[in-house]
Formats: C-alpha cells, structure tokens, sequence
C-alpha cells in the first residue's frame, strides 16, 4: 500500500469523530483495507494505527459499533496467526473485556487463532491474555464462552496455576458459569497425572462431588457427565476410590429411591457408574451394587424415563469379554434382564426397539473388547452364554433376526445388521447363518436398497462370513464375490459402463 493509500486512511479516520460521517468513513476503510494485499495492508495498518477506531466501539449508535467490529475483523484477517496480538495487545486486552459481546469475539478469535497455531505466543509474555481469556470461560455471550472453553482447555502446563484461579470466580455465578468452568477443568484434567494434580490441589474435583448436593436437577446431570469423562481415566478413577468420591457418590445414587425426582436423576448416575464398570467390571459390581439395584429395577419396572439409559448401560458394560463373565455370575436376576431384553425387541415401539437390539449386540459381540485375540479360540464360557443368550429371542432366533434385516424402518433395520455381525462373530453364529434358510440369498441380493451405513454394515458380515468354515465352497466362493465387487458395486452401472466402452 502506497503513501498515498495510507494517507486517505488517515483522511477517513479523520472523519470518523463526526457522527454525520463516521458511517461513511468506517466503509470507506473497510473497503479500502479489504481488496489490498495483506502485506500492504498491514504497512497501512501500522503506520496509521487502530486506536481512534477502536474509540468508535464506545458510540452510542449500535450500528456504527457493529461496523466498527467489521472493520476491525478486516484489518485483523490481513495479519498472520499471532501477530495481531503481537502488536496490539494493549486493545487485545482492552477487546477482551469489553461491556459488548461482538466486541469481545473479535478479540478472542484473534487469541484462538494465535493458540491454534502452536508455540506462535510465548506464554510468559502473553500470560495476562490467556488469564483474561480464562474469564470469558463464563461470558453471558454462548459464543464467546464457547470459544473461550476450547482455548483455555489447550494451554501449556505452566500456564494453569494461574488459569485455574482465575477461573474459580466462575464458581460463584449462575450454574451455566459452573458447568463451563467444570468442563474445562475436565479437560484439563484428563491430559495427564501432572494437570489433574494441578486441579486435584485446586479442589475442584472435590467441589464437583460437594455439588452432586445441589437441588438443581440438570446441573447435577451435567457434573455426572462431566464426571464420566473423567472416570474413564486411570488417575481420575483412582483419586475418586482413594478419597472417598466414589463411595460418595454411591451413597447419593442410594438416595434416589425416596427421591420424587429419580426418573430423571438415575439415568445420570446409571451414565456414571456404567462407564466405571465397563473398565471395571469385578471390582464394582462387588463394592457398588446399588447401581446394579439400579440397572435391573429398570427391567422390572419398564420405566420409560430409566429404560433407554439401562439398555445402553447394560449393553456397554457387556462388550467386554469380563463384563460378560461378571454379568453372567450374577445369576438368575440378569438372566431374567436378558429375557427382558429380548422381550422388548419383540414388543416395544421403534426407539425402544432399536435400543434393545443394540444393547443385546453389545451382549453378544466380542470384537469391540481389545483384549480379544484377533485369531484363535474364544473363552468357552463366552460362547456358550452369547449362544444362549441370542436364544432368548424366540424359539427360531435367526428367523427372527432375518426379518428384522428386512424391517422397514432403517433404523431398526440398521441395528439388526448390528445385531447379526455380533452373532457372526462366534463360529455357533455362523453356523446358524448356513442352517437358515434363504439368508445368505437375502444378504447377497443387491437389489434391496438400504443406507449407505447399513450396507456397510452389510458387507462387514459378509466378509466375515467369506472366510467361515461354515459354508461349502460354492457359497464361499461367491461370498467371495461379493467382497471383491465391494459394498456399493451395482450391476446396472456396470452395463451402463460396459455400453460406454463399446461405443
């Protein structure tokens, strides 16, 4: 940008103190900055100054500050990740705590940018920004405080101690404030043993477990969430059984029964305890059986509010090979669970339906359990009681599940294919594939048109069942067909193409 160019912005500027003509200046930059070359802008840019237009988000008249804004996001879109904040971090800082809320997003999506584009801001000269940064964690504005949440949740370890009280002020607001503070403490914490010991020191994980006391039903269904994430990793777990949390929180989900608000609090905690006993079945099921209580009373009682959650939960905690065996030891009170299970596949409307269908995949597949070896034999406790349990779903169980591939709803349709895979992966399932009569036809005819999930799914089983011993060799072999042609091969478009290359 020439000298003259920088002159008429000093010429626009010039105007921009006129309420008359302020509009008409603000486009005339805007334009002028926008169709020129970042490098020249920038010249611009610096030689001129933003000051006197930033002084133009202090007007009283709305539109001008909103196109103040726009002019501002234009010379700051000419500058490199970072340098913004380089060069102008006295406004930066000033952006960030500005009284309106269009004002503060340009600033933090310039500090957002600078952090996404890593190791551009060293961190103790740019502390005082990610500090302020951290009090927009709990801005009224959703979309500032969102930004704010990504940011703050992807500093550097030595930033934290400084981060982490800052943010406690967040804890004295409304619950909304709360939650976004916890999440990004969550966030924080799940990095490593050193950043959950920084908040561990902080108290708030303790804070989290007092707040479970709370009357406010939703907030305490958003810190057991936030609270299942943590679990799932080793030191959060383990700070919980070893300070008590977990005993704590056992106690509160013991409460509910007398709670008039329990169809809407136990599946929060059902989400929480499900999680813990999914990575460890044996020990919880022996010192927290209340969940247990919990998840089968479910099944007795049919509780709509309850019974999408216990369907989900059961089926998690049984995907792995130890949760099955632990499962199983319970006896006859989960065998009647699993009839349940099957009984609301057959009776239930659709929702409840595909819920069931994917809970009793989660029962019967083993793939998903990474302790599974990707060859040899499977625990012949494991095979004997998926069998049995897929049986529960009537007396012809792969008649059943074949017309349920053919449902017309794609949902249930898609969760039956789900189903079948889980069953294929045992040798008994594929078994029952070969001995049932028209389904392996029904599973090669490509005429039936189905989502693109489900007919990935589809071919999923049928690779799987190209290389069974359970067929002859003339099904396998044009199982074998079929994976090679791939999933979405379709004879009309091979004649189309074969037409094409005669002509």
């Amino acid at each position: 940008m020439s000298n003259q160019d920088s002159e008429q912005i000093r010429q626009f500027i010039a105007k921009l103190e006129r309420d008359e003509q302020r509009q008409a200046a603000l486009n005339d930059i805007k334009n002028l900055i926008a169709f020129k070359p970042a490098n020249e802008a920038i010249a611009a840019i610096r030689d001129v100054g933003i000051s006197q237009i930033v002084q133009c988000l202090n007007v009283a008249d709305k539109s001008h500050v909103d196109l103040t804004c726009d002019v501002l996001k234009t010379c700051f879109d000419k500058f490199r990740a970072g340098d913004v904040i380089k060069n102008y971090i006295g406004h930066i800082m000033y952006l960030l705590r500005h009284d309106k809320s269009c004002v503060r997003r340009i600033a933090i999506d310039e500090v957002y940018k600078a952090v996404g584009a890593s190791a551009l801001l060293p961190m103790s000269e740019y502390m005082d920004v990610f500090v302020a940064t951290s009090q927009m964690v709990y801005d009224s504005d959703v979309g500032v405080a969102n930004r704010a949440i990504l940011i703050t949740s992807n500093l550097p370890l030595e930033v934290y101690p400084a981060v982490l009280d800052e943010l406690k002020m967040g804890l004295q607001y409304n619950t909304s404030s709360k939650c976004n503070v916890l999440e990004v403490v969550v966030n924080i914490s799940c990095k490593s043993n050193e950043h959950f010991k920084l908040c561990v020191d902080k108290n708030y994980i303790d804070f989290m477990i007092q707040e479970l006391e709370s009357d406010d039903v939703l907030y305490k269904l958003n810190i057991l969430e936030l609270l299942s994430r943590l679990v799932i990793k080793p030191q959060g777990i383990t700070y919980l059984v070893k300070n008590g949390g977990l005993n704590t929180i056992s106690d509160y989900t013991a409460s509910l029964k007398d709670n008039p608000l329990k169809g809407l609090l136990i599946p929060g905690y059902m989400k929480f305890f499900g999680t813990i006993a999914h990575n460890y079945p044996k020990e919880f099921f022996e010192k927290h059986p209340v969940m247990l209580t919990c998840l089968f009373e479910a099944f007795e009682t049919k509780d709509s509010s309850v019974l999408p959650v216990a369907l989900e939960t059961l089926g998690f905690i049984g995907s792995t090979i130890e949760g099955k065996l632990c499962l199983a030891a319970l006896g006859s009170r989960y065998t009647q669970t699993v009839q349940s299970v099957s009984q609301l596949i057959r009776d239930s409307s659709s929702d409840i339906k595909k819920s069931s269908i994917n809970c009793l995949a989660g029962l019967i597949s083993i793939d998903k359990d990474p302790s599974v070896p990707k060859s040899g034999p499977v625990d012949h406790r494991v095979t004997l009681m998926t069998r049995e349990w897929f049986r529960t779903l009537n007396g012809q169980p792969m008649a059943t599940l074949m017309e349920m591939c053919k449902n017309a709803f794609p949902d249930i349709r898609h969760a039956a294919f789900i189903l079948l895979d889980a069953v294929c992966q045992h040798q008994w399932g594929e078994e029952l594939v070969a001995r049932t009569a028209g389904f392996v036809e029904f599973l090669l005819d490509r005429s039936i048109v189905y989502t693109k999930e489900t007919n990935e799914a589809k071919y999923d089983i049928i690779k799987r069942l190209a290389r069974s011993p359970a067929f002859d060799i003339n099904t396998i072999s044009t199982l074998q067909t079929y994976v090679e042609q791939g999933p979405f091969y379709s004879e009309s478009v091979l004649e189309v193409a074969m037409e094409e290359g005669e002509n």
